[in-house]
């Protein structure tokens, strides 16, 4: 059986909490130890210059349960050293919720909920939060469809690092409302709702929230749960910004064209014909790009193992992006670099035509972007989805080219050097 330690911000005799216990037992051995009283909006403040003292609590479904009065993080801070201290026990995953509120887009700065699975992420566990949003979540009918979904959550925190929480919202309806789930960005600082002080009649003031916009390109979680959708997005616990580094240390220079290979991994020849012609042609065009010094960027899906050496060794300086969803548009990076490179053309390779080449070259379209699809550097698990994906593409606006081609045009600004080696790479 997985060990789950279980915490939460709204206390431990709330609903939400009672009903997620419940719900793990079925399949796991659980550990709770939660705050005492509510501590929304808390963060991830921790309890640094007082004593905290445990409680031993029953809670129905848990192997053992304790009140801590503290934060969700003290409380998952302290669950960890005690259990491995105390009990031997390693937890699989934190689990934090469920909440009774949204968190999604800004509010998972401020949330105790996200904190509390924060925490656990620091420490090196899979976290999830859990929140569902409104106020009739009292309502047994307005989690089923979240704790339904907690094996498939579990699963999807397998295959991403332990250190990014899965923060979860559900919309507060009834479950046969609900329409399904996807995976999206939280929304960012300015969109869905702001947080504000609000004067009273006595002259004080209230922290209050309110809506601020949406608009229909269902970019982020806020819209997704809107439209009476499951919302999963994945939360870094990094605190530096890569693009920021890149930036500051003056790696970030005026180019006129990005190379995003997607999925050049491990698993890659079994989900795609001519495997052996993909790795060679994407080992070339990795190779050709790095040595005229433009920008690359591997898109890596969480399960498909390593980037394939002989495209790594040859991808110089590239940067990494994650995905889950089969478009890397979801891949918390990439809009990050390709704001940062400022430049309006990219060349897409890599694996596979009919899905992630497919979905990401539509997501660069409609975000203005000139696209070139390198037909010989990708490939589907036939030829006919091939084919197909490729006239799709073509049809919303792509540039259908191939590698010697683009890699050649590229060569028009570089030395002689330069272009003689690009020839002999092309020739290898």
């Amino acid at each position: 059986m997985i060990k789950v330690l279980v915490t939460n911000d709204d206390g431990i005799d709330a609903y939400g909490l009672r009903i997620l216990v419940e719900a793990l037992a079925e399949h796991a051995d659980v550990y709770v130890v939660a705050p005492a009283d509510q501590q929304s909006g808390k963060s991830h403040s921790i309890t640094f210059l007082r004593e905290v003292t445990p409680q031993e609590r029953d809670v129905k479904g848990a192997v053992a349960a304790w009140v801590l009065d503290g934060t969700p993080a003290d409380c998952v801070m302290w669950a960890i050293d005690y259990l491995r201290d105390e009990e031997g026990i390693e937890p699989d995953f934190v689990i934090s919720g469920i909440n009774l509120g949204f968190n999604t887009g800004l509010a998972a700065y401020y949330s105790g909920t996200v904190a509390g699975a924060r925490e656990g992420a620091i420490n090196g566990i899979r976290s999830i939060a859990l929140s569902v949003g409104g106020q009739g979540g009292m309502d047994v009918e307005h989690f089923d469809y979240l704790v339904g979904l907690l094996p498939q959550l579990m699963d999807m925190s397998m295959k991403i690092d332990p250190g990014t929480v899965l923060s979860v919202n559900a919309p507060d309806i009834p479950s046969w409302e609900i329409k399904g789930m996807r995976v999206c960005a939280a929304a960012p600082r300015g969109y869905g709702i702001r947080f504000f002080f609000e004067k009273k009649k006595n002259g004080n003031y209230q922290m209050t929230g309110g809506a601020d916009y949406l608009d229909d390109r269902m970019l982020y979680d806020i819209d997704w749960c809107a439209e009476s959708y499951v919302a999963v997005s994945p939360i870094p616990t990094t605190l530096s910004d890569p693009v920021a580094l890149m930036r500051l240390k003056g790696l970030v220079t005026e180019t006129d064209c990005l190379t995003l290979i997607i999925d050049p991994q491990e698993k890659m020849p079994v989900r795609v014909k001519d495997a052996d012609r993909l790795s060679a042609n994407l080992e070339k065009l990795a190779h050709a790009v790095s040595r005229m010094g433009k920008p690359l960027i591997f898109a890596e899906s969480y399960d498909m193992g390593d980037v394939l050496p002989q495209v790594k060794a040859h991808g110089g300086e590239a940067e990494t992006v994650r995905h889950i969803h089969p478009d890397v548009w979801t891949a918390p990076d990439l809009g990050k670099y390709v704001t940062a490179l400022d430049c309006r053309k990219v060349l897409i390779a890599g694996a596979a035509t009919n899905v992630e080449i497919l979905q990401t070259a539509e997501g660069f379209i409609k975000r203005g972007y000139k696209v070139t699809v390198l037909e010989d550097c990708c490939s589907s698990p036939d030829k006919l989805g091939h084919e197909l994906s490729i006239n799709m593409m073509e049809d919303m606006g792509c540039i259908i080219s191939t590698l010697e081609t683009e890699v050649m045009k590229l060569t028009a600004s570089c030395s002689r050097q330069v272009l003689d080696a690009v020839k002999n790479i092309l020739r290898t």
